[in-house]
């Protein structure tokens, strides 16, 4: 009888240990789902890199973007329409722009005029897709623009009229009778750090219970056992002046966090502390230790048993995730208690090594050395006493840090984040401490975004035919353009209508349209539309206005550093190309983002009788070309891939990429100024891409193959040209008011060897030094962002 009492007994508890445990297990993967549908659809983040963060009002604004795949961790190739908005400091936007992306980067400019106002301007890029989410996924930045005939103001200097103390309990939240640690971070009131402040926590009689202890940029942290009288402050000192904030309100019940990942080499190590109300709340379920970034996870069970109130959890870092990390605590009801990010280093990193070379006559030449292979990088070279640059974001913040991060301040992460010594860990992992993250909890649980917004790639253009013009039976619509970008045709469907997709058409392109039926022309009025050429984004940035007063300027020029003198286009004619008839054959873009890897031709009047077409040009130069009339298709004549499919080049005119090389039929030579070309190049896609051809178009050519048909279409709206940087027309470089303001040169579109060398030339202005700002990515992912002060001389 005892035997059966026991065996009973036996299987109850063994029943109920399984059925705790694959609750608890069953609980673990329910938390999981949730972050892996949240995050299940792609995100891209964007970073530009600016030649400087402080304009006059003629001059432009010269910008290059790097588009990232935030679960790859490497550039988003696939990136082609990205939108920039440019607005003043009360959101009202002052110019739109859509953007042309190509293997991850984008280029261009804003130009300024006379008519802005001084003060701050931010810009907002954006893609279509970013509109599927709650969450601010766009890339925003603040400039200066100062109008120099008109009330100039700069706003670049600190202002500790008012400083703003922010304190952040680690978790999230302030807890009744156990250890917190609490972040401080103080901004002045135009959010910018405070550096050079003492700190104390003091008890209500103002008696000083701890001396905190502050990095330079103003963040510190400190521990305290709060009780819910509320009687402790933080008593500042800046400048002489004292100000005093209370800590946060105390909760009768909660968790709080410790969590430390730079003390122990390769560890992550987090406590994790309740009070006793928290226990008896708890009914001796357990809680649920989340790391997670973006949907990968890492579940721990937590339980506080007996009189334990405090946990510690040890990670190996090999077992979370490099970047940004999101920490959060979960109960049995799926409820958050407590919230914190931390960032892992990653192993690879990028160095630069830049030295002036030699003297070219009017230029120096540059060269530059990254310990990666084949980087794509920007470079801004400003003299070295410049004061336009401010704090601001840089690609590591960019695509490593705020993505994550509930916020639009710049963090100028690079001296953090480049070199993983204990300091620097330890003073970013304050600033970290200060942080929300941007995805709540409550939206992971309830909320996972839908796809409703289409990721644009290139243009659509829908057409329809008027009722009047007849039987359309076996019709179709030709539809080109004069430049020859497009020349393609389509089917007209039951309802008279057609449709293009996927176009590449830069702003201000003519597009032309006829019937065709075999070698019938017919005369066609139609009604075309564009689509997806301007979106608008459903999170549009809404400046916050600074809290201070800030000193106006008299509205004397002289109130302010002196200013380069820049010729007035209204005053003279400056003209956009000189053509020396003894130059003609030296090449243009040649320097041109890519072109480094690629055989360059001047197009002659020869080549152009010898190849009439281009297609004919094409298959001279190793490709071979399959051409129907309707149709055409380019292929590698070697074929390398795996599974032995061809190879097909990517093709580039005016350095937009063609989505179809349809747009290449009947086009002339004659048309074509210069032709590069590499069969061999490799492309970082996985499409069985190999190779690369870039056309560049004469600029006064008029085409007389192409008839126009009798419905025209200007596209309005369309990709911004890509255009040469044009620096301005300083009147002087030697002057103070260039080493203020001035530009020496903005290389956007450079890519180094295999080596990781570079070498670039840029004019003299008499400057003994300047400032160099790189920046850039790789295919595979690895980031660079350096300043450096080299010498000219």
């Amino acid at each position: 009888m005892k035997n059966t009492v026991y065996c009973l007994l036996f299987v109850s508890i063994y029943t109920l240990c399984c059925s705790t445990a694959n609750a608890q297990q069953s609980k673990k993967e329910e938390i999981a789902s949730k972050v892996t549908e949240y995050f299940f659809l792609e995100r891209e983040n964007i970073h530009v890199h600016f030649d400087k963060d402080v304009f006059l009002t003629d001059e432009k604004i010269w910008f290059k973007g790097y588009t990232y795949h935030r679960k790859g961790n490497i550039p988003f190739f696939s990136c082609v329409n990205i939108f920039a908005t440019l607005m003043d400091d009360t959101g009202n936007v002052v110019e739109s722009q859509l953007l042309y992306g190509s293997l991850g980067c984008f280029s261009g400019s804003f130009a300024l005029s006379n008519a802005m106002k001084s003060g701050r301007y931010y810009v907002q890029f954006y893609t279509n897709w970013m509109n599927n989410f709650t969450e601010d996924e766009s890339f925003v930045s603040e400039i200066t623009v100062i109008n120099k005939h008109s009330n100039p103001v700069l706003h670049n200097k600190p202002d500790y009229s008012k400083i703003n103390i922010a304190l952040q309990p680690e978790g999230g939240t302030l807890v009744n009778g156990i250890i917190n640690h609490v972040g401080i971070s103080l901004t002045d009131c135009n959010s910018r750090p405070v550096a050079g402040a003492t700190a104390v926590l003091t008890d209500a009689g103002g008696a000083t219970v701890k001396a905190i202890s502050l990095s330079k940029k103003g963040f510190g942290r400190f521990d305290v056992i709060p009780d819910t009288a509320g009687n402790h402050y933080v008593i500042v000192t800046v400048d002489g002046v004292q100000q005093r904030q209370a800590l946060p309100k105390v909760q009768l019940k909660g968790v709080s966090l410790e969590t430390n990942s730079y003390a122990v080499p390769d560890k992550t190590i987090i406590k994790t502390r309740i009070n006793k109300l928290m226990q008896v709340a708890l009914q001796k379920k357990p809680l649920y230790l989340l790391v997670h970034k973006d949907e990968k996870v890492v579940i721990s069970e937590i339980n506080f048993e007996g009189e334990t109130l405090e946990q510690v959890t040890a990670f190996d870092n090999a077992d979370l995730f490099e970047g940004l990390n999101t920490i959060r605590i979960i109960d049995s009801d799926l409820n958050q208690l407590a919230e914190r990010v931390i960032y892992l280093y990653p192993k690879k990193k990028a160095s630069i090594e830049v030295a002036k070379a030699k003297n070219t006559g009017s230029a120096i030449e540059l060269s530059g050395k990254i310990n990666q292979p084949n980087m794509n990088v920007s470079i801004s070279l400003l003299p070295a006493n410049t004061i336009t640059v401010n704090e601001h974001d840089d690609i590591y913040s960019s695509l490593l840090l705020k993505p994550y991060l509930d916020t639009h301040k710049p963090i100028p992460a690079r001296e953090y984040v480049t070199e993983p010594s204990r300091k620097n860990q330890y003073e970013l992992d304050l600033f970290l401490l200060s942080q929300q993250s941007k995805y709540k909890w409550r939206n992971i649980r309830y909320n996972p975004p839908k796809s409703n917004y289409p990721f644009d790639i290139g243009l659509s253009l829908k057409g329809t035919i008027s009722e009047n013009s007849g039987n359309l039976k076996n019709y179709k619509v030709k539809v080109s353009s004069v430049f020859g970008r497009i020349d393609e045709t389509v089917d007209i469907n039951s309802k008279n209508e057609f449709y293009l997709e996927n176009l590449i058409l830069a702003d201000s392109t003519q597009l032309d349209f006829y019937l065709v039926k075999g070698d019938e022309k017919k005369q066609i009025k139609l009604y075309p539309q564009l689509f997806n050429h301007n979106r608008v984004y459903n999170k549009q940035y809404k400046p916050q206005i600074p809290i201070c007063e800030v000193a106006e300027s008299s509205g004397e020029v002289a109130d302010l550093p002196e200013m380069p003198d820049v010729i007035s286009k209204r005053n003279v004619i400056m003209l956009d190309e000189v053509e020396l008839n003894a130059n003609t054959s030296k090449l243009k873009h040649e320097r041109a983002f890519g072109n480094s890897q690629l055989r360059g031709y001047k197009i002659s009047e020869g080549e152009a009788h010898s190849f009439f077409y281009v297609l004919d040009l094409i298959r001279y130069h190793g490709f071979d070309v399959e051409n129907n009339g309707v149709s055409v298709g380019i292929y590698g004549r070697t074929i390398n891939t795996i599974n032995g499919q061809r190879t097909t080049p990517m093709i580039y005119i005016d350095n937009m990429m063609l989505m179809s090389f349809d747009q290449l039929l009947m086009m002339q030579t004659a048309d074509i100024d210069e032709f590069y070309v590499n069969q061999h190049a490799i492309v970082a896609t996985v499409n069985n891409k190999m190779g690369i051809i870039k056309m560049y178009m004469k600029k006064n050519f008029t085409s007389s193959k192409k008839k126009i048909s009798p419905t025209s279409f200007l596209v309005e709206d369309g990709f911004a040209m890509i255009t040469a940087f044009k620096n301005s027309a300083y009147s002087s470089t030697d002057t103070r008011g260039f080493e203020n303001f001035g530009v020496i040169d903005w290389e956007p579109l450079i890519t180094t060897n295999e080596k990781g060398e570079f070498t670039i030339e840029i004019p003299r202005t008499g400057q003994n030094s300047a400032k160099v700002l790189i920046e850039g990515f790789n295919a595979d992912g690895t980031l660079v962002s350096e300043v450096k002060t080299i010498s000219l001389n």
